[in-house]
């Protein structure tokens, strides 16, 4: 499903998988100004619905100045955050999903600067995924 939420992200946005958006890690060859959409612990399955789950996301920003990082995560976070019904895209033939509900555990949150001094922001989503 992780690659269904980044295509997704991507589909709703401007940023382009590989260039300014990746999936399951950042190379370091990413550039300055850029996002990852990892999977993270947590979540929930339901014995009683198996084409249901409850998926962790974590969305890392990162720019060269704090509010450049800020209003990009931020931007991310007014896109995502109380959607409801989204059809997600299919990537694997045959396999369909659609996000319930998408919620942020939190607002975007400051999590320091990396290794080149770049800034960087964390929010953590729960998409609440259904097979169609």
């Amino acid at each position: 499903m992780i690659k269904e939420i980044t295509q997704f992200i991507s589909d709703e946005t401007t940023l382009i998988i590989g260039t300014d958006l990746f999936c399951g890690h950042r190379p370091q060859t990413a550039q300055d100004r850029c996002h990852v959409v990892l999977e993270t612990a947590g979540g929930g399955l339901y014995y009683d619905l198996p084409d249901r789950v409850d998926k962790m996301i974590q969305i890392i920003s990162r720019a060269k100045t704090y509010f450049t990082a800020r209003d990009d995560a931020q931007a991310v976070f007014d896109l995502l955050h109380g959607r409801a019904g989204c059809a997600m895209p299919i990537i694997t033939s045959g396999i369909e999903y659609e996000a319930q509900t998408i919620e942020a555990v939190a607002d975007p949150q400051y999590i320091g600067q990396d290794e080149k001094g770049r800034y960087e922001f964390s929010t953590n989503y729960i998409f609440r995924i259904k097979d169609v």
